[in-house]
């Protein structure tokens, strides 16, 4: 049975296992919890780290070599494999299987995966690991325990939020966990002890640096060379392109569903249900200059660039992010369309 991410801290000061095969569902927990095993790891002696990113098409000799080819003296490692797609392909399943059966004594595999699909969990490399494994499930947080889990979050830092704050930042994150780790981050050196709506929209509407909700409202309303300049700002300070993209396809969502519900002769409290300020007048103005299918061609663009970075399409994540954004401002930099698929993001 998987292990949630709360148990993990205390089923590693058991000690540590020579594999962890960790299901990363959502983002930040896998992050978090990837970070405890190296901690973990490095603690107890296991100081040289090896990280392969991997893939069924990939030349399989890196793993091979360090699991089998290490001095014997070199000190004990961490083997931190990933493995976006979940499929090693033949080589490297039996490369899989093989370390199953033989796992070293100094040597822990940390092997992250998608979360597993009933194929994954049929396949004899997939139960060989498991079989020795400690396997670990980074579950989304259900959003009936998200404000609980952002108010404690906050309550590590001294912070105390308002009900109705508390409210507006669920709202506004809308269960992605690294836009709501971002955002405590942020109201924590906003210098106060308690956080009202106040404190909110000025912790999270900065202009002086390159903020990741304001990227797709600038976008929305047609500011291209400011849009993209926002994005290659957020790219160069590092932000995961995975959350660059989830803000961007969260507001084209938003502007399907506030179109389709016009449509349909909704009012427009209703109609704009999930959008707030800035951002509601820029899917206004969005509205002005889109129509329908032009709206979902977006969210078809965004799936595109999800497949991308998840190494199921070929392409470049950046341009793709550069893309996306020069099209919701109607600007588009290439000409070629992505197969839309607009279920996938």
């Amino acid at each position: 049975m998987a292990l949630d991410v709360a148990r993990l801290e205390q089923e590693l000061s058991r000690g540590l296992a020579p594999v962890y095969l960790l299901l990363a569902e959502e983002p930040l927990q896998a992050i978090e919890a990837a970070d405890v095993i190296r901690v973990a790891a490095r603690a107890q002696g296991f100081l040289e780290r090896t990280v392969l990113d991997l893939t069924a098409q990939s030349d399989w000799g890196p793993f091979e070599a360090a699991v089998r080819d290490r001095s014997l003296f070199a000190e004990r490692a961490l083997l931190d494999l990933r493995l976006a797609t979940g499929k090693p392909g033949k080589t490297g399943g039996d490369h899989l299987k093989a370390y199953a059966a033989d796992p070293q004594p100094d040597l822990v595999l940390l092997l992250q995966l998608p979360r597993p699909d009933s194929a994954m969990r049929r396949a004899a490399w997939f139960k060989a690991l498991e079989s020795r494994a400690v396997v670990i499930h980074a579950r989304p947080v259900p959003p009936a325990q998200l404000g609980g889990w952002i108010r404690g979050r906050l309550h590590k830092y001294g912070l105390r939020i308002t009900d109705d704050a508390l409210a507006l930042l669920v709202s506004r994150v809308e269960g992605n966990l690294l836009a709501a780790r971002q955002e405590i981050e942020k109201l924590a050196l906003a210098g106060v002890s308690e956080i009202d709506l106040d404190v909110l929209a000025a912790a999270t509407t900065d202009s002086a640096r390159f903020e990741l909700f304001a990227l797709a409202p600038a976008a929305l309303r047609g500011n291209v060379r400011h849009a993209l300049r926002m994005l290659e700002g957020l790219l160069d300070e590092g932000q995961p392109e995975p959350l660059i993209l989830w803000a961007l396809a969260r507001e084209c969502r938003l502007l399907v569903q506030a179109m389709e519900r016009k449509a349909a002769g909704a009012p427009d409290r209703e109609a704009f249900q999930g959008s707030f300020g800035d951002g509601q007048k820029a899917l206004r103005q969005a509205m002005s200059r889109l129509n329908l299918a032009q709206a979902r061609a977006l969210l078809g663009a965004a799936a595109h660039v999800d497949r991308v970075i998840k190494g199921q399409e070929n392409g470049n994540a950046r341009q793709g992010l550069l893309d996306l954004v020069a099209r919701m401002a109607g600007r588009p930099l290439t000409l070629a369309e992505p197969a839309l698929n607009p279920e996938r993001v």
